[in-house]
């Protein structure tokens, strides 16, 4: 089984530009992370206790990756239910004081081994797998009727409010969207993403609105030069930071915002920090970079066969490009200001080991289906392998 697995890698990194797109940007955004908090720690805690604390996350991660490239996607989908089950209970656990642990007004944290493990990331892929198996086993002719369109929302609105009292809006957010995105790119009817986004929307309006804290940071983002002494004052020193950079940076370790100017700069404000030291010119470039993982990951996803697997690789790819979107839009003032990691960047144990192994994943699954195409290409050539497939999606 192993050695078959290790031979569609072979096989898949042999005849697919895809993996090594998706390898590449992975270990480039990486490599700019470790480089980027090794400056940033020296500047503002004067010690590289970040950098050796994510370095080690990172050979952490190793054994993440690995699982998720290596795990049977059909044991992952059929105890999907059952993942998904215990990840609830997690959830309950974390607000229960004594058991979840708080930190900056909000309890998402749980305490294994001296480490703080953040139960919302779990969520995110808990929450992918499961409506890919949703999907998979009552999507048919392209679409989803009203009913089988309400059940996969109704679960995810169940996480999503557990995390919501977290409170962790972004993340609740997150994993809703994506949710919600797969329905859409399932084929669900136009008139039911219209209504649903309708009621999400107020729902999401009215929590914040009777949140004083949430309601402070809306005003302060339609505000934030009016209020960059008070509730805006993070964004308004990240702002600084992008316009101290210029287009070619300050140089490394030379940034002035992470020098006890600008809060938390090596979590959710990051990338401030590296478009001072970097330059405007290098952090476009990387955004670049994220693009071209979003567009090779899911046109890769499009051409599995496997619904579940398909689904799966779909929310995987979304859900690290739409985080990519939440981060840069809150630390550029185009969205309110929301803690939300930037991917692979950002210091975070619980963040990175999870990230890998949803990239582990997201190769396994891409990597499936190369053995069964190279046989029907032996067998049909290639317009009858095409002409397969169409049928076989036709039947699907």
């Amino acid at each position: 089984m192993l050695l078959d697995r290790l031979e569609d890698y072979y096989l898949y990194f042999c005849k697919r530009k895809s993996g090594w797109c998706i390898l590449f940007c992975i270990a480039l955004f990486t490599g700019i992370g470790l480089i980027i908090l090794s400056s940033a720690s020296l500047s503002f805690i004067k010690s590289e206790s970040y950098f050796f604390k994510q370095l080690s996350w990172c050979a952490f991660s190793a054994p993440s990756f690995l699982v998720g490239c290596f795990v049977d996607l059909k044991f992952l989908k059929k105890y999907s239910t059952q993942i998904l089950f215990v990840l609830f209970v997690t959830l309950i656990l974390v607000l229960i004081p004594g058991i979840g642990r708080m930190v900056n007004g909000s309890r998402r944290w749980i305490t294994v081994g001296g480490n703080n493990v953040q139960v919302s990331e779990l969520a995110k892929i808990g929450v992918i797998i499961w409506v890919a198996k949703y999907i998979n086993n009552n999507c048919h002719n392209g679409q989803l009727t009203i009913e089988k369109f309400v059940m996969p929302l109704g679960i995810t609105g169940i996480i999503c409010a557990l995390i919501f009292l977290e409170p962790d809006y972004g993340t609740a957010i997150l994993i809703g969207s994506v949710a919600f995105t797969l329905l859409f790119l399932a084929g669900s009817k136009l008139r039911y993403m219209v209504i649903t986004m309708a009621l999400g929307l107020a729902g999401i309006l009215l929590l914040i609105y009777f949140n004083p804290t949430r309601m402070r940071r809306i005003t302060a983002f339609l505000d934030f030069e009016g209020n960059k002494l008070g509730g805006a004052y993070q964004l308004w020193q990240g702002i600084l930071g992008f316009v101290s950079g210029g287009l070619f940076g300050r140089g490394l370790g030379e940034g002035r915002q992470q020098i006890m100017y600008l809060p938390e700069p090596h979590t959710d404000f990051i990338f401030p920090i590296l478009s001072e030291e970097m330059g405007s010119i290098f952090s476009c470039a990387l955004l670049v970079c994220y693009f071209l993982f979003f567009t090779s990951s899911m046109f890769a996803a499009s051409n599995l066969k496997n619904k579940f697997s398909k689904f799966m690789s779909y929310g995987i790819s979304l859900t690290i490009s739409y985080q990519v979107v939440i981060n840069i839009g809150v630390v550029t003032g185009l969205l309110p200001t929301k803690g939300m990691v930037l991917p692979f960047i950002s210091y975070g144990g619980s963040s990175i080991v999870l990230l890998m192994l949803m990239i582990g994943l997201l190769l396994n699954a891409l990597s499936s289906e190369i053995r069964s195409y190279d046989k029907d290409r032996d067998q049909y050539g290639i317009s009858g392998v095409h002409n397969r497939h169409m049928r076989d999606l036709l039947e699907a």
